[in-house]
């Protein structure tokens, strides 16, 4: 199945999203040596395994529309107003949160992966790096708008060389063209297995693999089910042991993330709960919400601090944290979402609009150029059919 706009796959998005959220959100007290029963979430949301089913998701989302139109630079355009903006945005306001609302010293009680980018206080030559992508000190999930930017300008390339040799028509024999067919594909994922853009390899799987997949599995929803909980178990033991960057993180869990993808898109009838109106308002606001949960898990820590008697330090703090930063960081994803990410999207669409109608505009005719070609000499060439 190839459509234009998949609703599952936006719930997905979202879904992974708050994944990322409710992790980091059960992180910031330190629980002791005793269990609780809701460690669970620390096993179940995995903050790396999201962010790299986002990176597959982005290749089958962006590969599907670059087979739609593979205009490579308002392609970029588009993408960079899609990105740029509301990461400056998220990473502006975490520094302001850290900067301007604080307790110092840090009080005890607070795991290191919580105090560590927070105490002592951000300075403004990380706040540089941070927007110059080369570092993430001051919003920590903005380390992955790097691989985004790096994925969305290989992909195009990537896409057009396989449009060089046309699918097959019939997936079920290996004919010879299926047999260039798999060769393109595994020629290029292992250059870039090879290579220093290994990253890339996420977003390549994504827009090849996960449509293969899907074509394998047809309509036989079993076949969905199995590949969908292989996939995410996959996803789930890489992620445990994840090294970025490395061929041993990122070619399993690609290829988790591709049978994720493929099980959700071969059949109409498989997860249609993924439908439901609020995971797809979810999944739209996702992008400003994966930004902005960071400054607001801080945020929403301070708080649960002051509040001890009902927030005991411990889990019962981690459970507090989790919901306030959740529920404030959907409002803020909200506003984002309506007054940066749609105006930006919107200028994107319009100066991409304009840079392929300057490029498929034919040159000026100057006005003396209108006495060197008499009308007779115009017909004629006209009526060549070598022209």
């Amino acid at each position: 199945m190839d459509k234009a706009f998949e609703p599952r796959l936006e719930s997905m998005r979202g879904i992974a999203a708050l994944a990322v959220a409710a992790h980091h959100g059960m992180s910031a007290f330190a629980e002791g040596l005793t269990p609780h029963p809701l460690d669970w979430l620390l096993f179940a949301f995995n903050p790396a395994a999201a962010v790299m089913f986002f990176f597959v998701l982005s290749g089958y989302v962006l590969g599907r529309a670059l087979e739609r139109d593979s205009r490579i630079f308002p392609f970029l355009v588009r993408r960079a107003f899609r990105i740029i903006p509301p990461f400056i945005f998220a990473v502006l306001f975490a520094f302001a949160c850290v900067t301007l609302i604080r307790i110092d010293p840090a009080p005890s009680g607070l795991t290191e992966f919580f105090m560590k980018p927070f105490w002592p206080e951000p300075t403004w030559y990380q706040l540089w790096d941070n927007l110059i992508l080369r570092s993430s000190w001051i919003n920590g999930p903005t380390w992955s708008i790097w691989p985004e930017l790096v994925g969305s300008a290989f992909l195009p390339f990537l896409v057009f060389v396989h449009k060089l040799v046309p699918a097959p028509n019939d997936s079920t024999t290996l004919s010879p063209h299926k047999w260039r067919w798999l060769l393109l594909f595994f020629s290029i994922s292992v250059a870039l297995a090879f290579s220093a853009f290994k990253l890339v390899l996420w977003f390549y799987l994504g827009f090849f693999l996960a449509k293969e997949i899907a074509d394998g599995i047809g309509a036989r929803k079993w076949l969905s089910v199995i590949a969908f909980v292989v996939g995410f178990v996959l996803l789930k033991v890489t992620a445990d042991h994840a090294i970025y960057y490395k061929s041993a993180t990122v070619i399993p869990s690609a290829i988790a993330g591709a049978l994720m993808i493929g099980a959700v898109t071969a059949s109409r009838d498989f997860m249609t709960w993924l439908e439901v109106k609020a995971l797809r308002f979810l999944g739209r606001i996702s992008f400003s919400f994966y930004l902005l949960h960071w400054p607001i898990f801080y945020l929403s820590t301070l708080a649960v601090i002051s509040y001890p008697a009902l927030f005991p330090f411990g889990q019962f703090g981690n459970i507090g944290t989790m919901a306030i930063s959740i529920a404030c960081a959907l409002c803020a994803a909200t506003v984002s979402y309506r007054f940066i990410e749609l105006p930006s999207m919107k200028i994107g669409r319009s100066v991409a609009t304009s840079i392929a109608t300057l490029r498929t505009q034919p040159p000026a005719r100057h006005h003396w150029q209108s006495y060197q070609h008499p009308p007779t000499a115009v017909v004629r060439n006209r009526s060549d059919p070598n022209l």
